[in-house]
């Protein structure tokens, strides 16, 4: 299933937001690519994910949709989760993970 931002999808959307700077911002993406190739998409559960740079340089926002809270909290608990986010801490100054739900999409 394509990632899809939907206010009537039940998807929980994990978003990650690494403060860096630029010379870290290319390492933080080629993590995050890393473990969804290497783990993430054969979780039960996993939608998709999205990775976006800041233009300043300044930040990585790893948008990642999961069909449940459970399967979502499940790839939390998971060690691989725990040895990658290890890894992210050594790059970004400072990591913001949040949960949201979609409340409003106007389309095209």
């Amino acid at each position: 299933m394509p990632i899809t931002i939907n206010a009537d999808a039940k998807t929980f959307t994990f978003i990650n937001t690494f403060h860096t700077d630029r010379s870290r911002q290319g390492a933080i993406v080629a993590a995050l690519a890393r473990f969804t190739e290497d783990v993430t998409v054969s979780l039960p559960g996993f939608v998709g994910t999205a990775v976006h740079t800041s233009i300043d340089g300044a930040r990585v926002v790893n948008y990642v949709q999961w069909r449940s809270g459970e399967d979502m909290n499940a790839m939390r608990a998971d060690p691989r989760f725990a040895a990658h986010m290890a890894d992210l801490n050594g790059l970004a100054d400072r990591i913001e993970p949040v949960v949201f739900e979609v409340a409003y999409v106007r389309p095209t």
